[in-house]
């Protein structure tokens, strides 16, 4: 193959790294039915790369095989590879061991000579039952608080670095389904720090992440108690207008009164990062 149309490897979470090839060598098992960050990122590259698509259709487990084939063909719809070609030599651990330091770097520092063992006793125990390599990781935070009950800042690492992995794959619908109403970006997942936390450098509060699709990424929002609220009563059965979400902010007990004014800055601090969608 020419210099020009030399192919490498495309590997997955991208974290920046962007091979120079003309043409990207990518697997189903990185990116079929994916949505959100790393949609967004291949199709930003199909503007100036070519993909072949590799496959392992036989070690998808049987659970999810007929998934797996109709997300396949979903995602050829839109990825449009210029070759797809049944993938060789795959060795599970070894991916799963490469995909584990992508998705939990800072965990795997802060577990230090711990993390070979961490890994490998969660990848012995534990049963793939996705197409995606990614998504055999999902327990992994309840597993290291079992691991290290009393180790609340590794924990909470952990499921920080989870939240946005898990965030970047997912194929939101971000569309109303209603005019008028205001609504919670269907992405949003929260993640508590009960103490300062030195290895992300964040205070002790909550924290808010959304796929946002004005950039495109995973955003963070730090929460304050009556973001939180307002995010609270939109999650309730109730349907609201910006308008009617205020009305009832200000009839709320739940939290210390403040004034509509206060109330509609807070609303919008909160369509500002996507967290509500109007």
């Amino acid at each position: 193959m020419s210099k020009e149309t030399a192919s490498e490897n495309l590997y997955f979470p991208m974290n920046g790294e962007v091979p120079s090839a003309e043409v990207l060598i990518i697997r189903d098992v990185d990116v079929v039915g994916v949505g959100a960050v790393r949609r967004h990122q291949l199709e930003e590259l199909q503007k100036t790369k070519k993909f072949v698509l590799q496959t392992y259709e036989e070690h998808i487990p049987r659970s999810v095989h007929s998934i797996y084939q109709a997300e396949l063909l979903r995602t050829l719809q839109w990825l449009r590879p210029v070759k797809t070609e049944e993938g060789q030599g795959f060795d599970f651990l070894k991916e799963q061991e490469s995909v584990f330091s992508r998705i939990f770097p800072l965990t795997q520092q802060r577990l230090g000579l711990a993390a070979k063992r961490v890994r490998d006793t969660y990848l012995e125990e534990m049963e793939w039952s996705s197409w995606l390599l990614q998504d055999h990781w999902r327990y992994f935070v309840g597993f290291l608080k079992q691991k290290f009950p009393d180790n609340k800042e590794l924990g909470e690492l952990s499921h920080w670095e989870w939240v946005k992995a898990w965030i970047e794959i997912q194929p939101f619908d971000l569309g109303t389904t209603e005019a008028g109403l205001v609504f919670v970006n269907p992405s949003l997942q929260i993640v508590s720090l009960s103490q300062a936390n030195s290895v992300l450098n964040r205070d002790k509060g909550v924290y808010a992440f959304v796929f946002s699709d004005k950039n495109h990424t995973v955003t963070e929002k730090a929460l304050d108690l009556y973001e939180a609220r307002l995010i609270d009563l939109l999650q309730e059965d109730r349907k609201f207008t910006k308008e009617q979400l205020i009305q009832m902010a200000l009839i709320d007990e739940a939290v210390p009164m403040i004034g509509a004014e206060e109330w509609e800055k807070k609303f919008s601090h909160l369509v500002g990062s996507d967290i509500i969608k109007i």
